[in-house]
């Protein structure tokens, strides 16, 4: 046990706060350094190239080759025998499409939506990131107060077990009063341990997400930006939950997904042109140039129903995404109306706690008077110190749980955001190169 304790301890003092440190720097931390959300932007980056490589179909295509060769012919013929030649040629190609039947335009839809979507898909896991956090923070802070409540409990405890042995020594009580002192005396001693070992594991939570150990933890702000009614919530939502504007976009997909599969079976038109050069390395004169230019119309006749079977599927996803967009509609609406109602709870439970800790202790100084006077038992002083404790643990968990249901209402909404406006922004548009 006390190898545990100084572990402990030596813990403690390691994340001794030096500075002091608020909810919107350790959200700003986790934003810029946190590896998860990292590599979710590197996908976003990734997935912004299908645009340019959806327009490159309507661009020029040019394309170059040149080769060289050297032959002999062996011949039973004595006229031909040792015949050489060494020949060398060039070409350069370019062809350009006219009509594609809008196959180059469902290409670059289908793009945008992909682009749409990672950019709902990044903003989500940022959201989530800092719900975590908050989570992460308002944890470590409450498993603090907890650690602060059951030292004070030991700490009053040690007395009322002195007091009691010292009555007994000069006879007022029993045995059994100085044995139950002693008893709670040593229960809350290794709760303490208990709550000490669950700080540390809070502290690598945090320490997780954020990149660094917490530091002075200062009690966050009320959140700003709630909305003022569930119904405001309610349509504040339709615009900004990184979950609805995914799944739209997962629809836009799915409708040009379609239409480039039935452009799959239309015509279309490529004008091309090309110039060759060529000649003999041993023959100044026999150098040759060729140029072409044409017209290319092409149109699948037949496919073995290849083209229309992939039409049909991607129709029967198109039909997926929109029921996937009305589930999406209800998920966001039933978790919007949840954390509206345990904001609600939430706030109740603080007033709540508070009235609860402060009639605790109001009640546990009295108890404890009337015991020096001989009025209570020292069974009485020890119930109320259990209920002071549990007084001051509900009001640890009431106040993580109220910090937390701010944060849980902005996410559900999807407008959680760094509350100093740090962290990485993203554009939410396809302003790219090659567009």
């Amino acid at each position: 046990m006390r190898l545990i304790v100084a572990s402990l301890v030596a813990l403690m003092a390691a994340i001794a706060p030096a500075s002091a440190e608020t909810l919107a720097e350790s959200m700003a931390s986790a934003v810029d350094s946190n590896p998860t959300l990292a590599a979710q932007r590197q996908r976003l980056n990734a997935t912004r190239e299908a645009l340019p490589q959806a327009w490159a179909a309507a661009l020029p295509q040019v394309s170059l080759s040149a080769g060289a060769s050297a032959s002999d012919r062996d011949s039973d013929n004595v006229l031909l025998e040792g015949d050489r030649s060494e020949t060398w040629s060039a070409n350069a190609n370019v062809s350009q499409l006219l009509f594609g039947s809008g196959r180059v335009l469902a290409g670059t839809r289908a793009a945008r939506a992909q682009i749409a979507g990672a950019v709902a898909d990044y903003e989500l896991a940022q959201q989530t990131l800092l719900l975590d956090v908050t989570r992460a923070y308002a944890d470590v802070r409450q498993a603090q107060a907890i650690v602060a409540a059951r030292e004070t409990t030991v700490s009053n405890l040690s007395r009322l077990f002195e007091y009691a042995q010292a009555q007994f020594d000069a006879g007022v009580v029993t045995r059994t009063d100085v044995a139950q002192s002693q008893a709670r005396f040593a229960q809350a001693r290794t709760q303490l341990v208990q709550a000490q070992g669950a700080l540390a594991a809070s502290v690598q939570a945090y320490q997780r997400l954020v990149g660094r150990p917490p530091s002075g933890l200062t009690p966050p702000a009320p959140a700003t930006g709630l909305p003022s009614d569930l119904q405001t919530a309610l349509d504040s939502s339709v615009d900004n939950s990184p979950l609805l504007i995914g799944a739209q976009a997962d629809t836009r997909l799915a409708d040009a997904n379609v239409d480039s599969a039935a452009a799959q079976g239309r015509v279309n038109v490529t004008l091309e042109g090309g110039f060759g050069t060529g000649a003999d390395f041993n023959d100044d004169f026999s150098e040759s140039t060729s140029d072409s230019v044409g017209l290319r119309v092409s149109v699948p006749l037949f496919q073995g129903g290849a083209i229309r079977s992939r039409t049909r599927a991607q129709r029967a996803l198109r039909s997926a995404s929109n029921l996937d967009l009305a589930a999406t509609q209800r998920s966001v609406q039933e978790s919007v109306t949840n954390a509206w109602t345990g904001l609600a709870s939430a706030r109740a439970a603080v007033e709540s706690a508070r009235d609860q800790v402060e009639a605790a202790e109001l009640a546990y100084e009295g108890v404890t008077l009337e015991q020096e006077t001989g009025l209570r038992s020292t069974v009485e002083v020890l119930d109320q110190e259990a209920d002071l404790l549990t007084a001051r643990l509900a009001l640890a968990q009431a106040e993580r749980d109220l910090v937390v249901a701010e944060r849980q209402l902005l996410a559900s909404v999807g407008v959680l955001s760094v509350p100093t406006g740090g962290g990485v922004a993203v554009e939410p548009d396809d302003n790219l190169r090659g567009r």
